[in-house]
């Protein structure tokens, strides 16, 4: 069994996404960086992790680069998951490397996909430093763009959503930063990779945001924090499972809804006996 689960506001949380009923006081810190804890996660959420851990194979899977990453040292000497996924799908860590099998793939996905250069000339274009802080090529994989949330012209980057589509590209906001990224790079693609690997025979998925939609239908049963990208589209489709909390309520309440769902027998989820 995997369970598979996004990180920034999904399981772990900057002080801005806490959610009003938690404070710096009352959470563990999880992420250093210049000398200051940026992220957290809540005793109860660690509680449940560590004991889900115990009976699935946790992958944390991220949009983050391999060194971003690497920064969340909660993740890395506590819980020391085998694998797991960054760089939105790029690369998958095997006890802390990358997998070249899936480097391999990803490199020859990438050629169906329009050149990164392209992207970013397309880009320049609507872009402005009225709204655009400063961007980066992430791992050499996707661009990561700083915004001003507020000043951003919704229109346009609606806009610029359709002519990336042709690009094979996809367009993501999730608070102040923006993401570029080309079709051959998803968490699903290489989550689906992970479970070839290890022969895993059901999965569990939660994510917050669209780049995290791959990797929901990757999975077997998935769900969905009630904040986000994917709770602000869907929120009255029946698409997804939602938390009953947002914030680092939805957290503790996703970890217990996967192990209710990986306790119960596969035929009474729909799924063959292995």
């Amino acid at each position: 069994m995997i369970f598979a689960s996004d990180l920034d506001r999904t399981l772990i949380y900057s002080k801005r996404a806490m959610g009003g009923s938690h404070d710096e006081a009352s959470v563990i810190p999880v992420e250093l960086y210049q000398g200051q804890h940026i992220s957290f996660i809540s005793p109860e959420t660690a509680r449940l992790l560590s004991e889900l851990a115990k009976t699935a194979l946790f992958v944390p899977v991220t949009t983050r680069t391999i060194e971003q990453y690497e920064r969340i040292f909660y993740i890395r000497e506590t819980l020391n998951p085998q694998y797991a996924v960054t760089s939105n799908g790029g690369n998958v860590l095997v006890d802390g490397k990358p997998d070249p099998d899936w480097q391999r793939h990803v490199a020859e996905a990438l050629a169906r996909s329009e050149d990164a250069e392209k992207v970013i000339e397309a880009f320049d274009r609507i872009s402005s430093p009225h709204w655009v802080k400063s961007y980066r090529h992430s791992d050499n994989l996707f661009y990561s763009v700083i915004l001003d949330r507020e000043k951003m012209p919704l229109d346009v980057v609606e806009q610029f959503r359709q002519e990336l589509a042709a690009m094979k590209w996809n367009l993501s906001v999730q608070g102040r930063k923006m993401y570029l990224v080309p079709d051959g790079v998803s968490k699903g693609a290489a989550l689906l990779h992970v479970k070839e690997r290890t022969g895993a025979s059901r999965i569990a998925a939660s994510g917050d945001s669209l780049l995290d939609e791959s990797l929901l239908k990757a999975a077997d049963f998935a769900i969905v924090p009630r904040h986000g990208e994917i709770y602000a589209a869907y929120m009255e489709s029946g698409v997804y499972t939602f938390t009953e909390r947002d914030g680092m309520g939805a957290a503790e309440d996703l970890i217990v809804k996967v192990s209710e769902w990986f306790a119960r027998p596969p035929e009474e989820v729909g799924l063959p006996r292995p």
